[in-house]
């Protein structure tokens, strides 16, 4: 294994300081260790490959020589992962050079995001999430969407029309739509029994745009309304006067059951999703849904709000 590691360090970039080499649990266990994204998404992706390989705990302990909770605690994203994890494990699941280099550049990555975009000016192509992925580990969901209805909620129709006002360059930004087989997970989620809650604000700009003509929009209003009605789900509504929050980007804060898992936040912009992790970061969107919950609607007045509105474009389009 010493031969290959030489082999392939010599082939990349210096390497970013590493917190330690040994094969043991001890040193991931620091008190208050946080996993952040990047972390998690080397995570998945070793996860993946074992669940690719076949290979159980005990068949990786003995290739790999360390314990079955060690590797059990890095697919789950519990502790740090290094490189050298990453390394090591490739080469048990046989994974080829391609796949391997961006969870490779990941673990690299989730020591210090920041620094490693600076010193590779943003070359080395990282493992990642989308934001729906994201979503779907979460227990807590907050979002804003004060002008525009967020993308978990779309119709189909109510999704095409946007797509066709887009330019090109903002419609290719994946993260603004969902794959179908994430809308149906996170909202079986929310569904009886829900594992995931969700907090939805709304502006009253979002049910009178009528994005896709009167039919299209009343049938997402009309969607919207089933939506709040599912035992996870609450939406609010925030009247026009609240004006001096509106020109807030839409967003959502996300929480999660681990201790190991900080909240983070995710900010839908033109040019891709914006992730926040830092606590400073964090705080102003944290402070202004709570404010924003303040001055808006109860629950039952929004859903008779959205249906009145949906009723509203029914009428119009006939």
């Amino acid at each position: 294994m010493r031969l290959v590691w030489e082999s392939t360090r010599r082939a990349q970039p210096r390497r970013l300081p590493s917190s330690s080499r040994h094969h043991g649990v001890s040193r991931t266990m620091s008190k208050g260790f946080k996993s952040n994204l990047q972390n998690r998404a080397v995570a998945r992706a070793l996860a993946l490959w074992r669940k690719e390989s076949g290979l159980s705990l005990t068949e990786v302990t003995k290739r790999v020589h360390w314990s079955p909770a060690k590797t059990s605690m890095l697919q789950n994203g519990l502790v740090p992962i290094t490189d050298a994890d990453v390394m090591a494990l490739a080469l048990v699941y046989e994974i080829d050079d391609v796949r391997r280099e961006p969870v490779f550049w990941g673990a690299q990555r989730t020591r210090d995001p920041r620094m490693f975009d600076l010193v590779t000016g943003g070359t080395a192509s990282c493992v990642q999430w989308t934001y729906s992925e994201v979503e779907a580990e979460a227990n807590y969901v907050r979002t804003v969407a004060l002008d525009a209805l967020p993308p978990l909620v779309w119709t189909p129709e109510y999704s095409a029309a946007i797509r066709g006002v887009q330019v090109e360059a903002v419609s290719e930004q994946g993260h603004r739509f969902y794959p179908d087989k994430h809308r149906e997970q996170v909202v079986e989620q929310l569904s009886d029994g829900p594992s995931l809650r969700m907090d939805l604000v709304l502006g009253e700009a979002a049910l009178r745009r009528p994005v896709g003509g009167a039919l299209v929009i009343a049938d997402q209003l009309f969607q919207l309304a089933s939506f709040a009605q599912l035992a996870g789900v609450r939406v609010f509504l925030v009247p026009d006067r609240v004006g001096e929050l509106a020109p807030m980007a839409s967003f959502s804060v996300l929480s999660f059951r681990e201790a190991q898992f900080d909240d983070v936040v995710h900010l839908d912009c033109p040019h891709g999703g914006t992730w926040l992790e830092n606590q400073a970061e964090r705080r102003p969107y944290v402070d202004t849904f709570e404010r924003l919950m303040l001055a808006a609607l109860p629950a039952a007045v929004t859903t008779g709000a959205i249906v009145k509105a949906a009723q509203h474009f029914k009428d119009v389009a006939r």
